[in-house]
């Protein structure tokens, strides 16, 4: 079983637990997104695989994930950014592409899902390559933000319920 970051009610790092223990018992944990961004201001979108156990096939971030345990001296949501940009789109990241745009609380799945979001933007080249090795992601494509924002309004059905971090990048003039 995969264990993640435990926060405590202050996002304070104390430990890591099972995954499934965590979402069992609705414990504050720690978990990355990360928007991509082209030099036409577009973000990247990623549609979930079929296969995935939240979200299935819906819209969502760029990509994203729960905080794993990083190296003693890794700054713990930086080096979960890349590992994740690696396994789900087959990025290589470097630390001085990464800028922090905040962090957001979420709560989902009646209580039982409790994020702290680190949330994240890189700027990549118009023709960066996208690999989808690890069957978490089926489809990429690119959006303005502010048609992200309105399908996510008109047509949220089809949207992971978890991109109110949109907002961020309108925060930062994106």
């Amino acid at each position: 079983m995969e264990k993640i970051y435990i926060l405590n009610e202050n996002g304070r790092f104390c430990g890591l637990r099972d995954r499934g223990e965590v979402h069992n018992q609705g414990i504050l944990h720690s978990a990355v997104q990360c928007w991509i961004m082209n030099s036409k201001g577009e973000v990247l979108v990623q549609r979930r695989a079929a296969t995935k156990d939240k979200s299935a096939g819906k819209w969502d971030v760029s990509f994203g994930g729960h905080c794993v345990k990083a190296d003693k001296d890794e700054d713990i949501l930086l080096a979960n950014v890349i590992k994740e940009g690696k396994e789900e789109l087959g990025l290589k990241i470097k630390a001085d592409d990464v800028i922090k745009l905040g962090e957001v609380r979420y709560t989902s799945q009646e209580n039982k899902n409790k994020e702290l979001l680190g949330v994240f933007l890189i700027r990549v080249a118009d023709n960066q390559k996208f690999v989808f090795e690890d069957g978490e992601v089926s489809e990429v494509k690119w959006m303005r933000p502010e048609d992200l924002r309105k399908n996510i309004q008109d047509k949220s059905k089809e949207y992971a319920n978890r991109l109110g971090a949109v907002s961020l990048l309108q925060c930062y003039g994106y």
